[in-house]
């Protein structure tokens, strides 16, 4: 059995304005108003940003937040993941970890790669949730297959101090969450902009 210890693997989880996702700003911001309170999740998604970067409106990280969970409820996984950094680091609502994880874990279930790599580096690290290596694997497995370098990376890496038999438990998980994944929308993953009802994923 290879040696296991803990490791502080890259988490891209950083300050509002550069690691958030953001979307092509739409000029118009009074069609964009009206557009997000018609409920327009992609709408209110970028009505979030514009608070959030003070992009033609005051910044205000509160109204951020808010617009953000809008899109969030309709499954919009680009406001998921934005909302739960957003929890993780205290920025427009009070920090909270487990509502951090839970928005990391609905945007992870529809296919989001940096949700994706978040949640195995929090599995990796023992941050938030008990420390899992299957999980973090599971994870990294998901969000590398979908393009994510650091999640590439982290495997290379994390898989070294795994066992054989946790490595393959790892690589059934993720099968089963990508055929799972495939088997209710008929396809591969979603695309950023796209939002799905949660697939189940382990």
């Amino acid at each position: 059995m290879k040696g296991w210890r803990s490791l502080a693997l890259v988490c891209l989880l950083v300050l509002p304005g550069s690691g958030l996702a953001q979307q092509a700003s739409v000029p118009d911001l009074g069609s964009l108003q009206a557009a997000a309170t018609a409920g327009d999740s992609n709408a209110q998604f970028e009505l979030g940003n514009r608070f959030l970067y003070g992009n033609g409106v005051v910044a205000d990280e509160l109204e951020a937040a808010r617009w953000f969970r809008l899109a969030a409820e309709q499954n919009n996984n680009n406001a998921q993941y934005n909302l739960a950094v957003m929890y993780m680091q205290g920025t427009g609502v009070l920090a909270d970890l487990n509502e951090a994880l839970r928005w990391f874990q609905r945007a992870a279930d529809l296919g989001d790669a940096p949700a994706q790599f978040t949640l195995g580096t929090l599995f990796a690290n023992g941050r938030v949730v008990p420390q899992n290596p299957v999980q973090a694997h599971k994870w990294f497995t998901l969000a590398a297959s979908s393009g994510h370098r650091a999640a590439a990376a982290n495997l290379v890496l994390y898989q070294e101090m795994m066992s054989d038999a946790d490595i393959l438990e790892a690589q059934r998980l993720a099968n089963e969450w990508i055929e799972n994944f495939n088997a209710s929308f008929g396809r591969g993953m979603p695309t950023d902009n796209e939002t799905f009802a949660n697939p189940g994923a382990q």
